[in-house]
């Protein structure tokens, strides 16, 4: 294999997972959130998300190399859409902006557990094939 083509592979592959971190952040974004609703006054710091998808990403590809940009997808739009969803009918969100509490942080990041593994669930191939199965039968 060439210098060349060696190149342009580990090019194409560092821009493969750029944008899969960019479509699996907003999975990460309701940890803001979660920061957001402690108690403790703290200056507000968007950098946990980007910290955690990074760290995410990571582990999907060490785990399954395989993971394409629209599993990376599936998991920021059903993860972002269930727990705000989840926070807005828990009514933790109103705790949090309230000025926050240890309950409304506790009951944010369980919000955010739930809705992850929602979004991880719906880009997992068995989840899909189990799915397909039961309407079709």
């Amino acid at each position: 294999m060439s210098l060349r083509s060696r190149l342009a592979a580990e090019a194409v592959e560092f821009l493969h997972v750029g944008l899969l971190w960019l479509l699996v952040k907003p999975a990460f974004d309701p940890i803001d959130a979660a920061v957001s609703a402690l108690p403790v006054s703290m200056t507000t710091q968007f950098w946990h998300s980007a910290v955690l998808a990074a760290v995410g990403v990571g582990v999907v590809r060490y785990y399954d190399p395989s993971w394409d940009l629209i599993r990376g997808f599936v998991v920021g739009v059903a993860t972002t859409a269930t727990f705000l969803s989840l926070s807005v009918f828990s009514g933790a969100e109103r705790a949090a902006d309230a000025g926050g509490s240890w309950g409304a942080f506790v009951a944010t990041c369980a919000c955010w557990f739930v809705a992850l593994g929602v979004g991880v669930a719906l880009a997992h191939p068995r989840t899909w094939r189990r799915f397909r199965a039961y309407f079709a039968a």
